[in-house]
């Protein structure tokens, strides 16, 4: 039996009796991506582009990370979209500078949701669509005062 991949962290699911002398570093891996979906962050300037985010089987990607930041003056209406059938929780602070655009995060064939200037999000994925779980507004006049 083959090795096989879990649905949304994208793990190694090793079969039994697979790997023989490799089975660690497949597992050391593993352990990885859980750390990176618990407490991994990361930061995308979406200034010039849209950004995709990627699940790779049995790797380290930027979509399975738990914080996202997302920075920069969009120069046009901008979409974060993460692949579908892809359950996850994400908590996202928008720090952007909309400068009169849009910001949305969804799934590749979701409508998704507005992010509002200067807010902070939880957001889930369902694998069809993402949708808001809380929101915290405008940290940018919460930590100036």
């Amino acid at each position: 039996m083959a090795n096989s991949t879990s649905a949304n962290l994208k793990l190694t699911v090793q079969a039994t009796g697979e790997n023989s002398g490799t089975w660690g570093q497949i597992t050391n891996t593993n352990l990885l991506i859980l750390e990176q979906a618990i407490g991994g962050f990361t930061t995308f300037n979406l200034t010039n582009a849209n950004r995709s985010l990627t699940f790779t089987n049995g790797a380290l990607s930027d979509g399975k990370n738990d914080v996202i930041k997302l920075t920069g003056t969009l120069a046009a209406n901008r979409t974060v979209s993460i692949p579908d059938s892809i359950e996850k929780v994400y908590h996202v602070q928008n720090a952007c500078d909309h400068a009169g655009n849009t910001l949305t995060f969804k799934t590749s064939s979701g409508t998704g949701v507005l992010l509002c200037e200067g807010n902070n999000y939880v957001l889930y994925s369902d694998g069809t669509n993402v949708v808001k779980l809380s929101e915290q507004r405008n940290w940018r006049a919460v930590s100036a005062a």
